[in-house]
């Protein structure tokens, strides 16, 4: 489908969803006042602290839009500040900064690549990765950053994504391959497992 399509069904979208919204406020019995300031709230803040999700899906959009939104309502009806500084709060948590993974060590997920990770973590300033590194400064720049990124920062495939601004996490999980198979034997890092 061509781009101008999928802009003209956005915008549809996009309108059918704020009219819903303002049914549902009208529903809750919450004044148009409050209504539009919980919005502005939010989409300011959704704004200003950037890196939005989003889904792929429309269906799913919409529903936990409706939600959201009804929540913040439900809150501004009984308390107009109180909803204000939900709706900042929500903005923010949905701009993909604030993740509950990242408040304790443990993230519940085990990656094939944690044993260079953990690694890299005990050990940063190994020789053999220090040298690895150098050579992918110089020759392989983006093999450089992804190893920074990846395993020295440990961001997750997301948020590589958005710092590099690609479409998918092809380019990332292939370096992030390569990286591991380059170090496996130097470091005696167990193999991966397909």
């Amino acid at each position: 489908m061509n781009k101008k399509y999928w802009n003209v069904a956005s915008i549809i979208f996009n309108i059918i969803e704020t009219m819903l919204l303002i049914v549902s406020s009208y529903y809750l019995k919450v004044s148009l006042r409050d209504m539009l300031i919980v919005f502005f709230a939010f989409q300011i803040s959704r704004a200003y602290f950037k890196l939005p999700k989003h889904y792929k899906a429309w269906q799913k959009c919409l529903i936990w839009t409706l939600l959201i939104f009804t929540s913040l309502f439900v809150v501004a009806r009984v308390d107009i500040t109180v909803g204000v500084m939900c709706a900042i709060f929500t903005a923010y948590i949905l701009s993909g900064k604030s993740d509950i993974s990242d408040m304790y060590m443990w993230s519940g997920r085990i990656s094939k690549y944690d044993p260079l990770r953990d690694f890299v973590g005990i050990s940063p300033n190994n020789p053999i990765i220090l040298d690895y590194e150098n050579y992918w400064r110089v020759n392989y720049p983006l093999r450089y950053e992804i190893f920074r990124y990846f395993y020295r920062e440990r961001k997750s495939y997301e948020e590589i994504r958005n710092i590099k601004d690609y479409d998918e996490n092809n380019i990332i999980k292939n370096e992030c391959k390569s990286i591991y198979e380059q170090l496996e034997k130097p470091l005696n890092l167990p193999p991966l497992k397909n």
